[in-house]
């Protein structure tokens, strides 16, 4: 896919004004004040040169306000659609209240912005029988309305229009800038899409031949084509070893692009926390067991439950207390596991004696590819996907994951996942289940 990024349009400051007025004399005299020799004009100029930044040698040549004088309100309405159709609108309209005897000028304009939302729009009046607050509600924005009072002064009016004309081309700036903005947001979120897309399907492909390496590694191994030496047996347990890590990081960067395009696939179902949980640090035991790492594990007596996916949970879970195990120390490591019925939700608490993690790395460890001090404990460091997968996962379910400080040393990490009734969560499984296929 080719992706386009948005060009930048040339800035021009936009001089056209309108004047409906049904008076033909004060028609031409407001005509003859804004189209004046260009003498008279040199503050436009000055203020576009300002405006852009044009440097005196670079200076146009003075130029004149484009007006185009209308004395009816269907006249004045042909214009600014001519106009727009040519895509040269009216900067400044300046329009008389009272047009005997085609609509009064209030109507003219409420028919113009419906045309042109851009244009500044000034309401000009010798009578004080309108209501304001009535005109401002027929006719808004109230920013892109003003008010004259008739008889009008050449000076004023030359003013109002050149305020005016330097506020409709900082509007037309601003949203410009802003379209670009959006144009390389939509531009960003596509690469961002393309990329991720990328790195899954270059996963998958990885995972077929890792895969065949390790089933023959395994059949090696096992004697099936023939008696291993024991020192070839140690080197294709260590291959064996590093396809099993290469497998888990291409696992972690495939479940990541999913995650990235919306594409991980969620099975929820009813779980017993406390039959879920214990099961998962039974498994654990034999690595902790090994390690001489106290393993301790608190739960209510009362079952809770959670409509959740299980493999994604167990994972979470698994995780954090995987990463405690290569942290705390040896003989002296101790990991405590807490689950909490806090009335809605359910609180899970994983404790550590570890080094801990300080400061503003508590909310670092979440995001991808970050890894926090490195230099610290005697554990691996992987690629600073896994926290990132938790969290991820964590918010799929409505909840939340955050680390605080343990006071007796090390880190908590805290988990809320909301609770449901047995009698409920299969429904709301069910309904879980169909918004992610």
């Amino acid at each position: 896919m080719h992706l386009k990024v948005p060009n930048r349009r040339k800035k021009e400051l936009n001089n056209r004004i309108l004047l409906v007025d049904d008076e033909p004399l004060i028609l031409d005299e407001l005509g003859k004040v804004l189209s004046p020799a260009e003498r008279n004009n040199a503050e436009l100029n000055e203020l576009g040169n300002r405006l852009f930044n044009n440097s005196k040698t670079n200076r146009r040549k003075a130029a004149s306000y484009n007006v185009c004088c209308c004395r009816q309100s269907d006249e004045a309405i042909r214009e600014v659609q001519k106009a727009i159709a040519k895509n040269e609108p009216f900067a400044v309209a300046f329009i008389d209240i009272r047009m005997p005897p085609g609509p009064d000028g209030v109507s003219t304009a409420e028919e113009i912005r419906k045309l042109d939302p851009n244009v500044q729009i000034v309401m000009m009046t010798g009578f004080s029988d309108f209501d304001i607050s009535e005109i401002s509600h027929r006719i808004p924005p109230e920013d892109k309305l003003l008010y004259m009072q008739k008889p009008i002064h050449s000076q004023e009016i030359r003013q109002f229009a050149l305020a005016l004309a330097a506020k409709w081309q900082s509007d037309y700036l601003l949203h410009q800038q802003n379209q670009q903005l959006a144009e390389s947001n939509e531009y960003l979120k596509e690469h961002d899409r393309l990329k991720s897309e990328f790195v899954m399907t270059v996963s998958h492909e990885l995972r077929t031949p890792l895969t065949i390496f390790k089933n023959i590694l395994s059949n090696a191994m096992a004697g099936v084509m023939g008696k291993v030496p024991p020192k070839l047996l140690r080197n294709l347990e260590m291959a064996d070893e590093a396809i099993g890590r290469l497998t888990s990081i291409i696992n972690d960067f495939l479940d990541v692009s999913k995650l990235e395009v919306g594409k991980m696939k969620m099975r929820p179902e009813t779980l017993c926390v406390q039959e879920t949980v214990g099961k998962l640090v039974e498994m654990i035991r034999f690595v902790t067991d090994a390690k001489n790492i106290q393993l301790d594990l608190r739960m209510p007596d009362k079952d809770l439950y959670i409509h959740a996916d299980y493999e994604q949970i167990t994972r979470v879970i698994n995780n954090i207390i995987e990463n405690a195990t290569k942290f705390v120390p040896e003989n002296t490591g101790k990991i405590a596991i807490e689950i909490e019925d806090r009335g809605e939700r359910i609180g899970f608490n994983i404790r550590d004696n570890g080094p801990g993690i300080h400061g503003d790395d508590k909310e670092k460890v979440f995001d991808r590819f970050v890894q926090v001090e490195k230099h610290v404990g005697p554990g691996k460091h992987g690629t600073g996907l896994g926290l990132a997968i938790c969290r991820d996962l964590i918010q799929l379910h409505s909840g939340r994951i955050w680390i605080e400080d343990n006071p007796d040393g090390g880190a908590i990490f805290r988990i809320l996942l909301p609770k449901c009734d047995a009698e409920t969560a299969q429904e709301e499984s069910v309904a879980l289940a169909a918004s992610s296929l």
